[in-house]
């Protein structure tokens, strides 16, 4: 497993999930066709680390609405978390078919990629991420792992040094 998984994903504050995940849980009992809502507690039980269950919701959330990428992108994020890293890489592959250009979702399937010992697919899928959005210090991060794993230490140490510069560090 990557070390401290920084899998990205759009959330809800994850400053009181619980409650939220109770308010939400009211929210489907009153109309149980909102997408929105399964989608929202999905990230919710997320935040908590509890992925089986925001698995759950954010399938749900898709069965609702195939059309949100994020669900897509946070439920494979989610299979990612469980180790499920083939469902993953589907997820993220779906949600950029629905957004080529959703920088998160080229980051996640990156590391998906990686943990099935695919290289090649993590380094062209985290440059991907980069490319689009050129901020993305934990893209730079991965993809300075990647490049050590195959032996490109130069461009390892650039790749590391950027993501310290871009998060702030000395």
């Amino acid at each position: 497993m990557l070390p401290e998984h920084e899998a990205t994903e759009r959330r809800d504050s994850p400053d009181n999930p619980d409650a939220l995940i109770v308010e939400l849980t009211r929210a489907i009992e009153q109309d149980a066709s909102s997408a929105w809502a399964y989608f929202r507690r999905g990230n919710a039980y997320s935040n908590k680390g509890d992925y089986t269950r925001a698995a759950e919701d954010l399938s749900r959330a898709i069965e609702l609405d195939p059309s949100n990428a994020m669900a897509h992108n946070n439920l494979g994020v989610a299979c990612l978390c469980l180790g499920s890293y083939q469902a993953a890489i589907q997820h993220c592959t779906r949600a950029i078919g629905l957004d080529p250009n959703y920088s998160d979702a080229y980051h996640n399937r990156g590391l998906a990629y990686w943990e099935v010992g695919d290289l090649e697919a993590a380094l062209a899928d985290l440059t991907r991420a980069i490319e689009l959005d050129p901020s993305f210090w934990s893209a730079y991060r991965h993809r300075s792992m990647v490049y050590w794993m195959m032996g490109d230490q130069k461009a390892s140490f650039s790749d590391y040094d950027t993501a310290r510069r871009l998060q702030g560090g000395p």
